[in-house]
């Protein structure tokens, strides 16, 4: 039932570094075409300097090729001036670990004397907006803190809210519904008895809980101890007509390479409600997503995971259960794309032919949103949908939901990722993919905000349109410094206040700690709440300690909301 991965060097190594400048070839290519060359070693380009011709045109020409072969030509001004020579000597290392011979490198003094000329000193933020008319909703936030027996960090990567009761899973064969916002449905529509719970995955102390957000002491349950749990996808992978739980186990706290990653089942058993751990899939690279579909028309079940990885492991995987009817699942797993840094890959209809597509959000030195359109029989053909135009772009997350209601599935993009290097670049923030169909789509800038990280869309104030919450994760030793003592924005709710058009409203500043949020009608009062996690790895999270989790419970319109802020310790 477990496929052993062995520890392997990538296919295609990549650079992954956020301003590397150029991603790599696999080994077995550059053996057939260019076995004849000898790579130049990487203390050559440091002796280089800048020769008289660093801003002459036939110079940045090479720069731009050697820099913009294989991803987006990163952007001076993504970076201050004193920060390029060691973003270049970086990239560098990564070129000549890569083992790639075929490109022009030019002298790296010249290289980090172009970067440094076109630099400026100091980065500029555009300024947090804030609507004028106050919000037609309040919340209030009630904090759940760790036990006593519990350790003293948490590091909350996904949330899901859902119910764990018979006749709830979801269906693998259909799929989610055209157009379908699943983030704002109730999930006891499916049939199930039992009230819906808040699934949550702790990474640093591999727990996956269940709480009881109906009870008076928010009661918890452990379904599972695992390594480091990240995404949680409810469904029923068996067909027994109980919620089982596929989660992406990372493999490791830290971002590294390793063959630690795996793919883990949580089957339930529909009589005693016991969840038993089955490894569908091991020695992998950092698992960040996976997500069950069906690959033909008899109901053959696949798997569709995002190995993030980290520089020499990761890429999209296909998992397919190759088990007779009626038998335990095996899977056999194949890979769809080697590349690196895979966040979300959920799944849709996207041309509606009847058959499940999937999308990926690949970030590290691709930043780009990419279709996976289904064949037939398991095989999927890539389409680009969207490549941002810098390296440091930061992608972050993917959501699917009908934003306009138009009856199709848009796609909601975060980019707020600064973990690579610690800058906060200033074109982190919200966008919104809008579906034109077929397979098309047209991009809305929709709001800046520094370490965006996670957006989920609903009706938040009542009105029949969809509002979108985001949350923010920055790391804890951000740079610039400076930027680090400002208030940013860590919970903003962008009200769609006219078609396509959403004025901001910031609900808490200066806990960017938040790396996971879901949305939901929490106590059944018919108004859309929400609850996001904290991450020890986060900023400022020192400041909240134990609390692990806060959950915002929407009053309806009453007094305006008004920001949280930092208050010291708790």
């Amino acid at each position: 039932m477990m496929i052993p991965r062995p520890r392997r060097l990538r296919t295609i190594l990549v650079s992954g570094a956020i301003v590397a400048m150029c991603g790599a070839v696999a080994w077995g290519i550059w053996l057939r075409w260019f076995g004849h060359a000898t790579a130049r070693p990487f203390a050559e380009w440091q002796g280089e300097k800048a020769g008289p011709d660093a801003a002459s045109t036939a110079l940045e020409s090479r720069i731009h090729a050697f820099c913009g072969d294989c991803h987006a030509m990163p952007r001076p001004e993504s970076f201050p001036r004193d920060a390029w020579h060691v973003e270049v000597e970086k990239a560098y290392r990564k070129y000549e670990d890569s083992g790639r011979v075929d490109l022009d490198p030019p002298p790296m003094g010249q290289t980090i004397e172009f970067y440094r000329s076109h630099a400026p000193e100091a980065i500029s933020y555009p300024e947090p907006r804030e609507a004028d008319a106050p919000l037609r909703a309040s919340f209030h936030p009630e904090r759940l803190d760790l036990g006593p027996d519990q350790q003293a960090n948490a590091a909350i990567a996904g949330l899901c809210w859902t119910s764990l009761g018979s006749g709830q899973g979801t269906s693998v064969a259909s799929g989610p519904a055209k157009g379908d916002n699943a983030t704002a449905r109730d999930p006891r529509i499916h049939g199930s008895k039992q009230p819906p719970v808040l699934l949550a995955s702790d990474m640093f102390s591999g727990r996956v809980i269940a709480v009881d957000l109906g009870s008076p002491q928010r009661t918890t349950r452990l379904l599972a101890q695992l390594n480091n749990p990240c995404h949680i996808e409810p469904c029923d992978l068996d067909g027994d007509g109980a919620t089982d739980l596929v989660v992406a186990d990372l493999g490791s706290y830290d971002v590294r390479d390793h063959d630690l990653g795996r793919v883990v089942w949580l089957r339930q058993d529909g009589r005693t409600g016991r969840f038993d751990e089955i490894v569908l899939a091991s020695g992998l690279g950092r698992v960040a997503d996976a997500r069950p579909i069906a690959l033909d028309a008899s109901g053959t079940v696949g798997l569709v995971v995002a190995e993030f990885g980290w520089y020499r492991t990761g890429g999209i995987l296909l998992l397919t259960n190759m088990a007779p009817p009626g038998q335990p699942p095996r899977f056999e797993s194949q890979v769809l794309d080697p590349r690196t840094g895979a966040i979300h890959v959920p799944v849709c209809d996207l041309d509606r032919d009847g058959r499940l597509d999937f999308l990926a959000l690949v970030s590290n030195e691709s930043e780009c949103v990419e279709a996976f359109l289904h064949q037939g029989n398991g095989r999927f053909h890539r389409q680009t949908l969207w490549r941002a135009p810098d390296l440091a772009f930061g992608s972050s997350g993917i959501e699917l939901v009908d934003l306009d209601g138009d009856g199709d599935l848009d796609i909601l993009y975060t980019n707020g990722d600064s973990f690579d290097n610690m800058y906060v670049t200033p074109w982190h923030g919200i966008q919104w993919l809008e579906n034109q169909g077929p397979v098309q789509f047209k991009y809305h800038r929709l709001a800046d905000m520094s370490g965006a990280c996670v957006a989920r869309a609903g009706d938040f104030d009542g009105d029949g349109d969809l509002d979108i919450l985001v949350v923010a994760f920055l790391p804890r030793n951000l740079k610039p410094d400076w930027l680090g003592e400002r208030q940013l924005p860590s919970i903003v709710l962008l009200e769609q206040t006219s078609p396509g058009n959403f004025a901001p409203h910031i609900l808490e500043r200066g806990f960017a700690c938040h790396a996971a949020a879901v949305i939901g009608d929490f106590n059944h009062d018919g108004r859309l709440d929400f609850a996001v996690g904290n991450h020890a790895g986060g900023h400022r999270a020192s400041d909240v300690r134990r609390t692990w989790l806060t959950v915002w419970w929407n009053q309806g319109c009453g007094e305006p909301a008004r920001p949280i802020r930092p208050s010291g310790p708790r």
